[in-house]
């Protein structure tokens, strides 16, 4: 089952990932057209637009699997395992119950304009609205999902809620692969911590 998931959250990375090449050349293509000819494509503006509305709200969905959204676990990592849990497990409900509000306002949005249609191409905006249905229902699974995983793991709990940045990674990665002894990868790792508290 998870690697079906990996599957298809590979493949949503990869469509994102199209979708903002796409919104790049479009602006590119516009900027050019403006500069040289001095007339833009109307059209290619109103596509970038919501190209880049679409990489945001699916992209939101991939970042909140990969648990890559911005977060301060500076509180968190300092509390012991129960309180963790509880922080946790308060901080997924507040996201599904959020993401629940952005389903409810969205579908009211997509029953509003139903017969509504974009300027330029003639895009649905019901269609649009229906990205924020659609984004909402996967994170708040996804956040009832993290929970579930938090409360069939409490062992892991420490893990889960702190943040590793990617100089840890890239340590850690190091340490792995035989590359630096463990005294030289927590020597490393508090120069790297005192580093990011300085900042």
């Amino acid at each position: 089952m998870n690697k079906l998931l990996d599957k298809v959250f590979k493949g949503i990375d990869i469509f994102t990932g199209i979708l903002t090449g796409a919104m790049v050349l479009f602006v590119f293509l516009n900027v050019v057209l403006r500069m040289v000819f001095n007339s833009g494509l109307t059209w290619s503006e109103e596509l970038a637009r919501y190209l880049f509305v679409s990489v945001t709200y699916i992209g939101a969905i991939s970042a909140m699997r990969a648990n890559a959204h911005m977060t301060v676990d500076m509180l968190l990592s300092k509390v012991k395992a129960p309180l963790q849990m509880t922080f946790y497990i308060i901080s997924q409900s507040l996201i599904a119950i959020l993401m629940m509000m952005l389903v409810h306002g969205s579908y009211k949005m997509v029953l509003q304009n139903t017969a509504a249609r974009t300027a330029a191409l003639g895009i649905p905006y019901a269609l649009l609205y229906f990205l924020g249905i659609l984004t909402g229902a996967a994170i708040c699974i996804l956040a009832v999902a993290n929970i579930i995983y938090a409360v069939t793991h409490p062992a892991e709990i420490s893990k889960i809620v702190t943040v590793s940045t990617e100089d840890e990674e890239l340590l850690a990665e190091a340490a792995s692969a035989g590359d630096m002894s463990d005294e030289e990868y927590r020597a490393m790792l508090n120069d790297t911590e005192k580093g990011g508290n300085n900042e």
